[in-house]
């Protein structure tokens, strides 16, 4: 019995320790920090240990990435698309983009910027990608007047810029999305329709 005990507290430490390493990398990763000395100080435990639980940087992003996305609630984009009022479409789909970009704030830079050495990092962005652009579709459906400016209002880089240059807080950042693209859509949805009715 006491042998059994012996393995089971084992196991429990090793499991703490691969949590408290996984943590430690969020939390750096989040400060573009990707090296392993860093990360096995601000863990708590020797670089050994964390090359042992994370033989390379790709399975210790393949981890980071799993953890961090799973703890995510990503939107229903056919239930935001369903919307009929379009101005409550529009509103609730820019809530909804926003609230990932605050989630994925510091994790969505560091990984845009390392996609192209780790491939773990290159599905979450793509991922990420898909998503802004269902979102984007949502609100101006492709070939349609403005997709792709709405496409790139919505993109994580513009709201970064806003919270960080412009200094706004996640709200402010989020309703002035929905303000300049509430004019936006508006005004191209009259000039698509002044457009159809000089054809006729």
């Amino acid at each position: 019995m006491a042998k059994r005990y012996n393995s089971d507290r084992r196991k429990n430490a090793a499991a703490e320790t691969h949590r408290d390493i996984l943590q430690a990398a969020l939390k750096l990763h989040w400060k573009g920090v990707t090296e392993f000395e860093p990360l096995a100080k601000e863990a708590g435990c020797a670089l050994a240990t964390v090359r042992k639980h994370f033989p390379t940087k790709e399975v210790l992003f393949q981890e980071c990435t799993k953890t961090f996305t799973d703890s995510l609630i990503l939107p229903d984009l056919k239930a935001l698309q369903d919307i009929k009022e379009s101005s409550k479409r529009l509103e609730e789909n820019v809530s909804e983009i926003c609230r990932i970009h605050e989630s994925m704030f510091g994790y969505a830079w560091f990984s845009a910027y390392k996609r192209k050495e780790f491939q773990a990092l290159d599905a979450v962005m793509s991922v990420y990608e898909e998503l802004t652009d269902g979102i984007a579709e949502n609100i101006a459906p492709l070939n349609t007047p403005g997709a792709s400016l709405v496409r790139g209002l919505l993109d994580f880089l513009t709201y970064r810029a806003l919270r960080l240059s412009g200094r706004l807080s996640p709200d402010m950042a989020r309703d002035e999305l929905i303000a300049t693209l509430s004019l936006f859509v508006g005004a191209s949805t009259g000039l698509k329709t002044q457009s159809h009715q000089k054809e006729e």
